[in-house]
């Protein structure tokens, strides 16, 4: 990391410190590609940086700040350009143009209730809430004149909307349908003209994110270098490509791992590099390149993609590049395979998109609870945990219901409680009812909806336990477990007796 100074000096006109940025002229930045360039020039008034092929930038001209925070606000992108990803670093320049847009751009140093006031105003923006929380630290931390800590614990307590990122995997299928599969399949398999090399590449990319789902900051990341084939002495071919990862913390150069692909894809790809070679010379570096031999950028990358699809007749909204690399991880999961090999095989920093994956399609879950149920073992273990006698709630008392909260979820309409109305139960309600004799679920009840919140808390006590290093000695979690099993054995006793003649005796 680069080293510079920054300063502070008695202003004539104040007797409060004023900051000087004093740092180097040349920031080097995280690179993914050679070609890409290394190092942002501190000296213009424009700081321009790439990645993926895209130019980002912050000119200094446009934003309304005082000569103190000014020198700040360069500072704090140079730390940003230097420590983190150039994407993050270009949000750190947003949250920057924010704030000098904000009333409180010019009226450095800031008070307190002035400060939260424009936070809170960006309350629905809450990567910039955290980043300008960042920014506060990071000056905070280094000692800056008008900062203080006070203002950041106040800071600290503004919370901005929060979206789950796995939202839309939890939400939704997310993948295709199968006669779309089958006809983005007659597209892959297509034949395409030798001379017609722009259609091969876009072929090749349509058919690389079928089998690998690659991100296209991945696609844009891929030299001709990262393609490997080994052929043996009977003269089959085996191929392998070097794939970038696209989100690894703290790497200044992104990590390759091998991927296998098939032999048709492979043969595609070796004709492809040769062609490309012969175009634009053997020293030409990228795998994916432009007319004129240059690498694609990501935008490119989605535009052939979306092309793609739509020639194969696949058009869904808001899902293009995202689109197959989502069908691959939901393929897999239905497959019943692991969420570990899930996250290794879309390179995910942690398991937890690879369990929405999972979670999002239940028909895995369904046979296996259905086969569980056939099971006399599992049925045996499953008397000494369930509830009491299913009952209609029209039958019910409405003073004995059970209802409770989950997950910030507040559910009811689940069953009825036999304890006398009066009593209080020494046990956590919801939780603690599916595996208690005195609770009668109902045949129509939200079990469902329980065991999607109960999963959804799970998930949460994971994240934690990864992050703390131990998943082995989790008794909260081993608990949930044991709870959505339960529950999912009522389910199962709701479906089997759903014909039946059913208890309303509570």
């Amino acid at each position: 990391m680069a080293k510079y100074t920054d300063k502070q000096y008695e202003s004539p006109s104040s007797s409060s410190p004023t900051y000087v940025f004093n740092g180097p002229s040349l920031i080097a930045i995280r690179t993914r590609t050679n070609d890409q360039p290394k190092y942002v020039d501190t000296r213009l008034s424009i700081w321009t940086w790439y990645d993926g092929g895209v130019a980002m930038k912050i000119d200094w001209a446009e934003l309304d700040f005082s000569p103190d925070l000014m020198e700040i606000a360069k500072a704090f992108l140079a730390y940003a350009l230097e420590k983190y990803a150039p994407l993050t670093a270009f949000s750190a320049s947003v949250v920057l143009r924010r704030l000098a847009e904000s009333v409180i751009s010019a009226g450095f140093p800031w008070a307190l209730q002035d400060v939260v006031a424009a936070v809170n105003s960006w309350s629905r923006f809450r990567h910039s809430t955290v980043l300008f929380r960042t920014f506060y630290r990071w000056a905070l931390n280094r000692g800056i004149s008008g900062f203080n800590k006070e203002t950041y614990l106040a800071i600290k307590e503004i919370k901005g909307k929060r979206n789950d990122p796995y939202e839309r995997i939890f939400l939704a299928q997310s993948g295709l349908d199968l006669d779309e599969e089958v006809r983005l399949l007659k597209r892959i398999d297509r034949d395409i003209q030798a001379n017609e090399w722009e259609e091969v590449q876009f072929n090749i990319i349509l058919h690389l994110s079928f089998e690998l789902g690659p991100r296209s900051i991945q696609f844009h990341s891929l030299d001709v270098n990262d393609f490997e084939y080994f052929e043996s002495a009977v003269h089959n071919n085996y191929y392998t490509i070097w794939l970038p990862m696209a989100k690894k913390f703290g790497q200044r150069r992104p990590e390759r791992r091998p991927r296998k692909i098939t032999t048709r894809l492979g043969d595609k790809i070796r004709q492809h590099v040769s062609e490309v070679q012969r175009r634009f010379g053997p020293g030409c570096e990228p795998l994916f390149v432009s007319p004129a031999g240059k690498r694609l950028s990501v935008v490119e990358i989605g535009i052939c993609l979306k092309h793609e699809l739509r020639s194969a007749g696949v058009s869904k909204p808001n899902q293009v590049s995202m689109l197959l690399r989502h069908h691959l991880g939901q393929g897999l999961a239905d497959q019943g395979t692991p969420a570990d090999m899930i996250a290794e095989m879309l390179g995910h920093n942690s398991t937890v998109a690879a369990r929405a994956y999972v979670a999002a399609t239940p028909n895995i879950a369904r046979i296996k609870e259905r086969a569980l149920g056939k099971s006399p073992a599992y049925q045996r273990i499953m008397r000494s945990l369930l509830t009491g006698e299913i009952a209609q709630r029209d039958h019910s008392k409405a003073e004995r219901e059970v209802r409770g909260v989950i997950d910030t979820q507040y559910i009811g309409d689940i069953g009825a409680c036999a304890l006398p109305t009066h009593t209080a139960c020494p046990y956590n309600p919801v939780y603690a009812c599916y595996t208690c004799k005195k609770f009668h679920p109902f045949a129509d009840g939200r079990h469902e909806q329980v065991k999607g919140a109960l999963q959804q808390e799970a998930q949460r006590f994971i994240d934690a336990a990864e992050q703390a290093g131990d998943l082995s000695h989790n008794r909260p979690l081993a608990q949930h477990q044991t709870t959505i099993l339960a529950v999912s054995a009522v389910i199962e006793r709701c479906r089997l007796q759903s014909g039946g003649d059913i208890d309303d005796g509570v």
